[in-house]
């Protein structure tokens, strides 16, 4: 069934190419999982997507067609599909693991971007690639993350400025700042997120952060929990808890939207976007709410972990009958001399679908009434945050993501956070990888939150190695050790 629908789209879509073959254009299909396309799944207005792919065509030379992900299959299993079938598919996104998972499926890129891609080398970081490359050294990819620093903590300015107090630097003066809040406002309150408080606070506490650590006793490379200083920081968590800083269910499921609108959050200690995207939206509810980002330090450094670039690429497959068409496509997109191409495979025909309503700050108004959902667009930060939109609840945030986010002055770096590594090996070589994550999500919580006694915080660690963590830790040290990181 899956792949009858599958089959269905691509012929749907071959539907588009009447003039392909009769101006000899190269024809590339792009298999769009890159996350553009979530929320369309049902694709743009079949006459609007064959002018914006003319117009695309006749810019860039090579015709793409676009394969929308949907129906009842998840995208990897439709991608899977694809890859093993004789249906055209030269360029998708690696999900998942990134590259990696893919190697049998695709080839390498490294000649094919110095004779065709000089626009994306130029416009993607040449520290990016790093991760890209293969034990051989060639390039496996086109970089779909970056490195950011997401994992911040935020305070209310309008109650510092009440108050008369100036932004934390410190995790005393953030201290401090709490317990202000909570004078001032009895119902003041401290969120984060399960997944988040490790990003946002682990670095006040250890050498590493959020981060793989080599241990100099044994020389071998370790997962995170097993730093000196993790049982530090899990104490001081619960001595908040005790205190009644957090929100109570913090550390299980909440609505972050309607959390924010009870005006009472006094601190976030998260995921970025919470603050840029949620406030605009309740700010009418909250008078006068405003945040300020913080640059919290201990003894140790910096509180934050930045989260480092990942593996996940856009690959061209084995399969591809023109490589080099693929690769010329994406270079046009990523042009280095101007955003009208990136705009066009964004939002469709220039002048028409879009436009600037300012040209030299790259300030964009898009008309989103044409029907057309982007199937073009294979985005990369790096590209994305050469324009904003004129849009006041997305201005923050747009301006955010060029800036703070993408600076790492104030979070610590993980130990091994350029090395590419293998993380589906490392799974089959620690078999009991999902048990062990699952019990440390579990179990560092209970800890934090006093359902679990910190005296049984050896047990805890008797009870990772019964579970297999010293398999983990063999599997990271192998390929750290193969990637030149010793």
């Amino acid at each position: 069934m899956c792949k009858t629908r599958v089959v269905a789209l691509i012929l749907i879509l071959i539907l588009l190419l009447p003039t392909a073959i009769a101006q000899d254009e190269p024809v590339i299909y792009i298999f769009n999982n890159s996350g553009t396309l979530q929320f369309d799944a049902g694709g743009s207005d079949p006459d609007v997507l064959q002018r914006v792919q003319d117009h695309i065509a006749e810019q860039s030379g090579v015709r793409p067609v676009t394969i929308v992900p949907g129906g009842a299959a998840s995208a990897t299993e439709q991608l899977n599909l694809l890859l093993g079938s004789s249906d055209p598919v030269d360029l998708f996104q690696a999900p998942g693991n990134g590259w990696h998972d893919y190697a049998m499926a695709i080839i390498p890129i490294t000649d094919l971007l110095a004779e065709h891609g000089q626009n994306i080398m130029q416009v993607i970081p040449e520290q990016q690639w790093d991760i890209m490359r293969n034990a051989d050294g060639e390039i496996m990819g086109i970089p779909r993350s970056t490195p950011t620093s997401p994992y911040i903590t935020w305070v209310r300015q309008d109650w510092l400025d009440e108050l008369g107090l100036d932004v934390p630097t410190t995790w005393n003066e953030l201290e401090d700042t709490i317990e202000a809040f909570q004078a001032h406002n009895p119902d003041a309150m401290v969120a984060t997120r399960p997944q988040d408080i490790r990003w946002t606070t682990l670095g006040g506490f250890t050498p590493n952060g959020h981060s793989n650590w080599l241990d100099p006793d044994d020389g071998h490379v370790k997962p995170w929990v097993l730093q000196p200083g993790v049982l530090d920081w899990v104490t001081e968590l619960n001595s908040w808890w005790e205190a009644g800083y957090f929100f109570p269910d913090t550390f299980t499921r909440f609505d972050a939207p309607e959390l924010f609108r009870t005006c009472n959050l006094g601190v976030w200690m998260g995921w970025y976007s919470r603050i840029t995207l949620i406030t605009p939206q309740i700010e009418s509810g909250c008078e006068g709410i405003a945040w300020a980002r913080t640059s919290i330090t201990t003894d140790m450094g910096y509180i934050a972990t930045a989260r480092p670039q990942n593996a996940s690429a856009y690959v061209v497959t084995r399969k591809a009958e023109n490589p080099a068409a693929v690769i010329q496509f994406m270079d046009w997109v990523y042009s280095a001399d101007t955003t009208d191409n990136q705009l066009t495979a964004r939002y469709g025909i220039k002048g028409e679908m879009w436009d600037y309503l300012d040209e030299e700050t790259r300030l964009v108004n898009p008309d989103l009434s044409f029907g057309y959902v982007s199937e073009y667009m294979l985005p990369n930060l790096n590209v994305e945050i050469r324009y904003s939109l004129d849009d006041p609840s997305r201005a923050w945030h747009v301006e955010y993501l060029g800036g703070q986010l993408i600076d790492l002055g104030d979070a610590k770096w993980p130990f091994d956070g350029g090395l590419a590594y293998n993380l589906s090996r490392i799974a089959d070589e620690a078999p009991t990888l999902g048990d062990i994550t699952r019990l440390l999500d579990e179990q560092t919580i209970l800890f934090i939150t006093g359902q679990r006694p910190l005296d049984q915080w050896d047990d805890f660690m008797n009870d990772l190695e019964r579970a297999g963590v010293n398999d983990w830790v063999n599997a990271i040290t192998a390929q750290y050790n193969e990637l030149g990181g010793v």
